[in-house]
C-alpha cells in the first residue's frame, strides 16, 4: 500500500509539473483595457472612462486606426437609446461603437435598452481626420417613444500633425508584421480591397498607400500596383435582402514593394474616396517586359528571362551583377526551356511536356505593370498524354531577385502512368558540377555531377518532395540556380488523396545523350523513376498536383555564407510578411459561462447587464 501510495504521489507530481512548465509557455495576448461584457480586452490608446475632450487619435502598430474619440455626456432623452448613424464632416462613418461609462456591448452602438438614463456616454468613430481641419460630428441616435432620431453635434479643431491625406475621405489600414528575423527590404506584398459602391466613384484612379512612421505620425507614399477590378452590383433580382454583407460594392487586387525590419511591424494606409483624384502616375521601376506574353523578355536589377516563343515556358535565365565574369546563359540545348515541365508518361510509351505547347491553349495576363507581371499558360498536355491538363504561372517582380511559380497538374481522364511530374529544372550538363539541397533537419548535402570513369550516366539520388529547396551550382565559378519550396500538395476531389506512388525529388546527369543534360525533378507517380522500374500504375481521374515554388538563380560566396542568397530567400518565401488589417485587434469574445469568471468580474458583468438590461449576447445569438 504504501508502495502504491508512492507511485500515485510520484506520478501527480510529474503530471503537475509538466502542467506548470506547460502554463508557464502560455503568454496571454489581452492586453489593455477592461471594457466588461465579457469581451477581450481593448488595447486602445485612451480610457473610456475618462475622455475629458474630442481626442484625435492616429495610426499605431497596436492600434492602427484614425479614430475620434467624442464624450456625450449623460444620456438622459430615454431607453431603447441606440446610435444608428455618424457622420463626420458629412461623410458617413463605416465604423463606430460606444462606452458607457468605460463599458462596451460588443461594439455595438447601444447606449440602453430599459433604463432611461446612462452616465458618460463616448461615441468613438474610425473616421479619417486631416490636419488641423475643423470637425463636425454629427450622431443620429433612436430612443423608444421618440418619432425622429434625435441629432447631437459636436465641433472640434484636428491636430496639426497625424491626420490622413488631404481630400481623401475614407481608408483601410494594413499592418505587416515579420516574424523570421529577417530584414525585408522591397518585398511584394499582394492584397485585395473592397468598398462600398457609393463610397468611391473610382477605385483604382482614386486608391493611394501610404506607410504610416508612428514615432513622427507622417504619411509616405508608396507606388501601388492594381489588377482585376471587379464589380458587385448587389442582390440578384427579386431579392429584398438589403444586409450590409450583400451590399454593392467595388473591389481590386494589387501588389506593393513593403519594408518591415526583422521581428519587426509596420503599418500601411489605404486611402480612397477622392473624386477629384486623378489617374495615379505609373511608378519608375527595374521591371522591363517586352514582347507579346508568350515569347515576352523580362528583366529586372537581378536577371533577364526568356520566355519561350511557343510554350510560354522559361526558357532562360541570365544572371546579373557580375561584368568582370559574367555567368553563361543557364538553359538547355535540347528543349530550349530551362523549365520542362509539368509533364506525362503514359500506356502509349510516350511523354507530354508543357515544354511542347505550341501555342498553349489559353494564356491570361493577371498583370503588367511597373511591379509585377504576371502570366498563366494552360490547356491539354501536348503531344502525347492528352489526359492531363496543366497549368503554369510565372510572377514576376520588381527588385526581386526571385521568379514566383505555381503549376497545377490534374489528371481528367483515366491515365495508365509511367510518370507524372513538376518541379522540374534542366540544365546542359557543363553549367554546373553540384547538386545542393537543405534537408527538413537544416542540414546542407551536396551531390557532384560531374561524371568519372566509374559514374553511373543516370541518376544520383532521392531528395523528398517538399525540402526547404535544391539547387545546381558551379562550384568553381561560383553561381547557381535553385528552386525553393513553397509547398507541394496532391489530392482528388472525388478521393480525397491523389494517387502517388515514389514521390520525391529525382537528381539525374545524363552526360552520354547526344546533348548532356543534368536537371532534378519531382516525380508524383513515378514506376518510371530509376534502374528499379515498375510496371504502369493507372491514375484515377480527378487526381491533381500543385506545386508553389520559387526559381533563383544566384551567386555563390565564401565559405559559411556560401549559400546565403538562396537561404534566405527560401526564408523569405516560407516566412511571408503576416497580414493583418484593419478589424478590432482583439482575439474574440470571452465565453459568457459566468461561472468561469471570477467572482468580481462576474458581479461586474452581472451588475452592468442587470442596469443596462442587456440580453446575453450567447443567447441573443
Amino acid at each position: 500500500m504504501q508502495r502504491i501510495l508512492v507511485l500515485v504521489f510520484l506520478l501527480g507530481s510529474s503530471l503537475f509539473s509538466v502542467r506548470t512548465a506547460c502554463a508557464a509557455d502560455v503568454k496571454s495576448a489581452e492586453q489593455g483595457v477592461d471594457v466588461g461584457d465579457g469581451q477581450v480586452l481593448y488595447d486602445i490608446p485612451y480610457d473610456p472612462k475618462h475622455v475629458s475632450g474630442i481626442t484625435f487619435v492616429s495610426p499605431t502598430v497596436k492600434h492602427p486606426f484614425y479614430e475620434i474619440v467624442i464624450p456625450m455626456g449623460d444620456w438622459t432623452e430615454g431607453e431603447s437609446a441606440n446610435v444608428q448613424k455618424v457622420r463626420v464632416n458629412g461623410v458617413d462613418s463605416d465604423s463606430f461603437y460606444v462606452f458607457v461609462d468605460g463599458f462596451a456591448h460588443v461594439q455595438s452602438g447601444w447606449i440602453t435598452q430599459k433604463s432611461k438614463s446612462a452616465s458618460n456616454v463616448v461615441l468613438v468613430t474610425r473616421s479619417l481626420w486631416h490636419n488641423g481641419e475643423s470637425v463636425e460630428v454629427e450622431a443620429e441616435v433612436s430612443a423608444a417613444g421618440v418619432a425622429n432620431n434625435i441629432k447631437k453635434t459636436f465641433k472640434a479643431t484636428a491636430p496639426a500633425i497625424g491626420g490622413g491625406p488631404v481630400g481623401w475621405r475614407r481608408y483601410q489600414s494594413l499592418v505587416l508584421f515579420e516574424r523570421a528575423g529577417l530584414p525585408r527590404k522591397q518585398e511584394p506584398v499582394e492584397f485585395s480591397l473592397t468598398a462600398r459602391a457609393e463610397d468611391c466613384a473610382n477605385l483604382e484612379r482614386e486608391l493611394r498607400l501610404f506607410s504610416v512612421d508612428a514615432a513622427t505620425r507622417q504619411l509616405a507614399p508608396v507606388a501601388v500596383q492594381t489588377f482585376n477590378a471587379q464589380q458587385f452590383r448587389g442582390t440578384p433580382p427579386g431579392t429584398t435582402n438589403q444586409n450590409y454583407l450583400q451590399h454593392p460594392s467595388t473591389s481590386l487586387e494589387g501588389v506593393f514593394l513593403a519594408d518591415v525590419p526583422a521581428n519587426g511591424a509596420q503599418v500601411y494606409l489605404f486611402v480612397y474616396d477622392n473624386s477629384a483624384a486623378t489617374a495615379p502616375v505609373p511608378p519608375s521601376s527595374d521591371l522591363t517586359v517586352n514582347g507579346p506574353p508568350v515569347g515576352a523578355t523580362v528583366e529586372n536589377d537581378f536577371f533577364v528571362v526568356k520566355l519561350d516563343a511557343k510554350c510560354g515556358q522559361i526558357a532562360s535565365f541570365d544572371l546579373k551583377g557580375r561584368k568582370e565574369k559574367p555567368v553563361p546563359r543557364l538553359s538547355n540545348s535540347l528543349s530550349l526551356a530551362v523549365h520542362w515541365n509539368p509533364d506525362s508518361f503514359s500506356d502509349n510509351g510516350l511523354w507530354g511536356h508543357t515544354f511542347g505547347w505550341n501555342p498553349p491553349d489559353r494564356t491570361t495576363v493577371t498583370a503588367r505593370g511597373p511591379l509585377m507581371f504576371r502570366v498563366t499558360n494552360r490547356g491539354r498536355m501536348p503531344d502525347n498524354t492528352p489526359q492531363v491538363r496543366a497549368s503554369v504561372t510565372y510572377s514576376f517582380f520588381a527588385h526581386t531577385p526571385y521568379v514566383k511559380v505555381t503549376t497545377i497538374t490534374e489528371v481528367c481522364d483515366p491515365l495508365n502512368a509511367s510518370a507524372v511530374r513538376n518541379g522540374e529544372i534542366v540544365l546542359d550538363s557543363h553549367l554546373i558540377s553540384h547538386f545542393v539541397w537543405k534537408e527538413k533537419t537544416g542540414e546542407l548535402h551536396t551531390v557532384r555531377t560531374a561524371h568519372g570513369p566509374n559514374w553511373q550516366d543516370e541518376w544520383a539520388t532521392r531528395v523528398d518532395h517538399d525540402v526547404p529547396w535544391l539547387a545546381m551550382t558551379n562550384e568553381k565559378e561560383d553561381y547557381g540556380i535553385g528552386e525553393i519550396i513553397q509547398s507541394s500538395l496532391a489530392f482528388n476531389p472525388e478521393r480525397g488523396e491523389a494517387t502517388t506512388h515514389r514521390p520525391a525529388f529525382y537528381l539525374y546527369y545524363h552526360h552520354f545523350w547526344r546533348t548532356p543534360l543534368t536537371y532534378f525533378t519531382r516525380g508524383w507517380v513515378y514506376p518510371f523513376s530509376d534502374y528499379q522500374r515498375g510496371p504502369i500504375l493507372p491514375v484515377e481521374a480527378g487526381s491533381t498536383y500543385v506545386e508553389k515554388m520559387a526559381f533563383l538563380p544566384f551567386y555563390l560566396h565564401k565559405e559559411g555564407e556560401r549559400y546565403a542568397d538562396i537561404e534566405a530567400a527560401s526564408k523569405a518565401i516560407t516566412h511571408p510578411l503576416v497580414q493583418r488589417w484593419g478589424a478590432m485587434n482583439q482575439l474574440c469574445e470571452r465565453s459568457m459561462n459566468l461561472q468561469l469568471w471570477s467572482k468580481d468580474e462576474s458581479l461586474q458583468a452581472q451588475n452592468f447587464i442587470s442596469e443596462l438590461n442587456f440580453p446575453c449576447p450567447r443567447c441573443a445569438a
